[in-house]
């Protein structure tokens, strides 16, 4: 007997069978006894094999108001949206970032800098019109010693 689910069964000439009825059934092997249902009155009866060779180019989705998105992947194996480069978005409220990084250029900082001391008291790390650094440390009602 044909395993169907882990095996697309061999097709052999002059035996193989489609069958139309109630429903389509197939038969590889020509054996009516142990054919499978395809498609029938309540759908579809597809097995994981049926795809073994399946390869698409771009898969087509609707967004719920009808735009249409393409979504493939380029020779390097990016996922493209619709012919670009999808970039997986960095800047998420309360994102916390671990580990050693290196960056390069400019790197503008808004809403301030804070430096945990090794035993974890807060510091805001500010900076004057003439560049002058200092710092504060904070305390829960509001900001205290210099």
């Amino acid at each position: 007997m044909v395993d169907w689910n882990n095996k697309r069964p061999e097709m052999v000439k002059y035996i193989s069978a489609l069958s139309v009825g109630k429903a389509i059934y197939a038969a590889p092997d020509g054996n009516k006894e142990t054919a499978r249902l395809l498609v029938a009155a309540d759908g579809f009866h597809f097995k994981n094999s049926d795809f073994d060779d399946l390869k698409l180019l771009s898969i087509s989705l609707l967004s719920p108001a009808g735009s249409e998105f393409s979504i493939s992947f380029d020779d390097n194996g990016s996922i493209l949206v619709n012919d670009a480069k999808y970039v997986a978005p960095t800047n998420q409220e309360n994102e916390t970032i671990k580990g050693n990084k290196t960056y390069e250029g400019k790197t503008n900082l808004k809403g301030g800098l804070q430096l945990l001391s090794p035993s974890g008291t807060v510091f805001n790390v500010l900076v004057d019109d003439d560049g002058k650094l200092t710092t504060e440390k904070e305390v829960d009602n509001g900001i205290a010693n210099k």
